[in-house]
């Protein structure tokens, strides 16, 4: 059985991928609440740094007003 927050990683995954990026998602869970989200995004966007991760942990900082991501767990579908 899938852990529901891969499969949630995976959904992200699905977006790059229809979008002829390389398929990588990833989400960010706290205390079992995604709050941070994420698909590759370097060919649409042109920008290096629109990795999965990187904007998944932008949306994460953003939802608790903190650059601290204590007790946090990301799921990603591909290993850094």
């Amino acid at each position: 059985m899938i852990n529901k927050f891969m499969e949630a990683a995976l959904l992200e995954a699905k977006k790059s991928y229809q979008l002829g990026e390389v398929p990588v998602g990833a989400v960010i869970v706290k205390e079992g609440q995604i709050i941070g989200r994420g698909f590759n995004q370097k060919e649409s966007t042109n920008d290096a740094t629109a990795h999965a991760e990187i904007i998944a942990i932008k949306e994460a900082c953003k939802t608790l007003g903190s650059w601290r991501l204590d007790d946090c767990s990301m799921y990603v579908t591909l290993e850094p």
